[in-house]
């Protein structure tokens, strides 16, 4: 055996292990991706659960989130509450937008979500707090929300035109 036959075994050899550090390479980020969108929906769950928690353990609060005259009838300290709330509530939404967005929140995961924001949206106290507050928030997500609330609105002034 030749030094070039040596040389060109070393240098085969050497090119294998190249492309096997890439195939390795390749399925860590592949699994490391899973790994982030799983701990996106483990942390997305926690914190729906504890931001729904304060309505449940708190009875004033469903009181007032629940009263029929709304906004109107809130008292400042009940107004403050309400928006604290809510504050929190669109900070989740937006969070889970941002990452569906990146592709680290499944679309599965965020149909729910996104069924959980019309819910609140079709309140128009809640539209009309998120016209007060949409500022604080980024500007992708804004432009979603103001379109739910859009189509909402529609559907809504349609449903009572039906009724009349």
């Amino acid at each position: 055996m030749t030094l070039d036959t040596v040389a060109t075994i070393a240098n085969i050899m050497a090119s294998g292990a190249v492309v096997l550090t890439l195939v390795f390479i390749g399925l860590q980020l592949r699994q490391n991706a899973h790994l982030t969108r799983m701990a996106a929906a483990q942390t997305s769950a926690q914190l729906l659960s504890a931001n729904m928690g304060r309505v449940t353990e708190s009875a004033d609060l469903a009181e007032v989130l629940s009263r029929e005259d709304g906004l109107s009838s809130w008292t400042r300290a009940e107004a403050l509450r309400v928006s604290n709330f809510l504050s929190i509530s669109f900070r989740h939404f937006e969070v889970l937008h941002t990452h569906r967005r990146f592709g680290v929140f499944e679309d599965e995961l965020w149909e729910g979500s996104e069924a959980r924001l019309r819910e609140s949206l079709s309140d128009p106290d809640i539209r009309e707090w998120w016209a007060g507050s949409r500022m604080f928030y980024a500007r992708s997500f804004v432009k979603y929300v103001d379109r739910l609330a859009a189509e909402l609105e529609v559907a809504q002034a349609m449903s009572t035109m039906g009724r009349d």
